[in-house]
């Protein structure tokens, strides 16, 4: 089974960087989960256990909200999903939901977490391509905020300067849109 789990994290983004042996580490923690449509991978409110990476399917990711639930994400193979509960020990900001059969790889956050104190150069590089999604997830969600802003009619001139951080911070935070 191991050298399935390999051979699937081979073929993920997050993976590009490992080399054969450092994959081999990975797969060593990582379980292949079976998720029927319909059914919950996890829900919002959830104890972030771990990442999933999807093998096959689609993942919906979905946020609570007034009026119900919101569609955040549509995710399917090499998708990455519930990655900050490898850096928080918070709670899942979002459901992740199979729209279809769905397969994914779950690396336990206790597990990886167990890599990087012994220093692996595997783990370290993971939570490397981690930064970088969370990066490209941040970048969308200003490119969001922007937007969204345009469209209510603010003027740029009251939308939050770089003095008003603080705000946008909190801002981000009320929204948690990207990183689930």
């Amino acid at each position: 089974m191991a050298n399935q789990q390999a051979a699937a994290l081979k073929a993920m983004d997050l993976c590009r960087t490992l080399s054969s042996a450092e994959l081999d580490a990975i797969a060593a923690i990582v379980a292949t989960r079976d998720v029927a449509a319909g059914k919950d991978l996890f829900r919002e409110g959830d104890p972030g256990d771990g990442l999933f990476l999807v093998i096959a399917g689609e993942i919906d990711v979905t946020k609570r909200a007034p009026g119900g639930e919101h569609l955040l994400a549509r995710l399917g193979p090499g998708g990455v999903l519930g990655e900050m509960s490898l850096v928080t020990a918070d709670a899942r900001s979002a459901t992740g939901r199979a729209l279809v059969d769905s397969r994914v790889l779950h690396l336990p956050a206790a597990g990886f977490r167990a890599l990087l104190a012994a220093e692996s150069v595997a783990a370290h590089k993971v939570v490397a391509a981690v930064a970088e999604v969370l990066a490209r997830r941040l970048a969308s969600m200003n490119g969001l905020v922007l937007e969204l802003t345009a469209k209510a009619g603010i003027p740029a001139a009251d939308v939050p300067s770089l003095g008003q951080t603080q705000k946008m911070i909190a801002l981000h935070r009320k929204m948690q849109i990207w990183s689930f």
